[in-house]
């Protein structure tokens, strides 16, 4: 995977450049991971007669995800108590945080993919967050929205509800494969999104600079660390899929929350 190259960066972004560390996980999922076989290929293609490709992995727990392992995930947040992980899909990439945070809740809109998140053992949420907050779901110090936002329909209301339940002290982690393509799984078809995300450019680092500029710092996150990482799924006979992902973390930003609300 290509570095990120800071000199195509705003200076200011470019300061925020920190790689992340070699992930043993991730190597593993490269080398060793399979995909699925040809009968739930065929199954999967059925299914998408009705469904959509999501729940389609959903129920056949077909195209296995990596983003970050354990030790991508500790050297980004540290130890945390509690996390949210919105739109968990599968659990695939929440199950290595595990190691480092002592309670995860998740979200997911799927039916099939929030039943595969209890079954792992998460608290879930079946809630669109874009649109409601859950009565009790707390307040936390850790909120992931990873490969999120570009297939939700309204991206920036997501980020925002997601920010207001960050508490004091606390952080945010976005990832985004970008230049971003954004659409909405809906049924056998996909729709654009409601609201604009960003991330457009003819580089990694001009999408980059746009989501950052455009939504994430717009939306409430001060940004305080970027990197790049692989996105990976296998699909059918062990097809290694992989995207370029933009890796944010950063704060609720008190002074763009409170201006809005004034």
């Amino acid at each position: 995977m290509t570095p990120l190259r800071r000199e195509l960066l705003p200076a200011r972004l470019a300061a925020l450049v920190r790689p992340l560390p070699a992930d043993p996980w991730i190597a593993s999922f490269r080398s060793h991971s399979s995909g699925h076989s040809a009968f739930h290929a065929a199954a999967r293609g059925l299914l998408r007669r009705v469904v959509s490709d999501f729940d389609a992995d959903g129920w056949l727990g077909t195209h296995p995800m990596a983003l970050l392992g354990e030790v991508s995930w500790r050297d980004l947040i540290g130890s945390r108590r509690r996390m949210l992980d919105v739109g968990a899909g599968s659990g695939d990439v929440s199950v290595h945080a595990r190691g480092c945070v002592g309670e995860i809740v998740t979200t997911e809109t799927s039916a099939p993919m929030a039943r595969r998140l209890r079954e792992a053992g998460f608290a879930c949420y079946r809630v669109d967050l874009s649109r409601r907050t859950p009565p009790g779901i707390g307040r936390f110090d850790a909120v992931a929205l990873l490969n999120v936002l570009d297939r939700c329909d309204r991206p920036r209301s997501l980020l925002w509800r997601a920010l207001g339940l960050i508490e004091a002290g606390g952080v945010a982690l976005v990832s985004v494969p970008l230049p971003t393509r954004p659409h909405l799984d809906a049924g056998r078809v996909t729709v654009d999104p409601d609201e604009p995300l960003g991330g457009d450019g003819d580089t990694f680092e001009g999408a980059l600079a746009h989501l950052v500029e455009e939504t994430l710092e717009p939306c409430g996150m001060r940004v305080e660390r970027i990197a790049r990482a692989a996105y990976l799924s296998r699909g059918y006979r062990d097809e290694l899929h992989e995207l370029d992902a933009a890796i944010i973390l950063g704060t609720p930003d008190p002074d763009v929350r409170s201006d809005a609300l004034r």
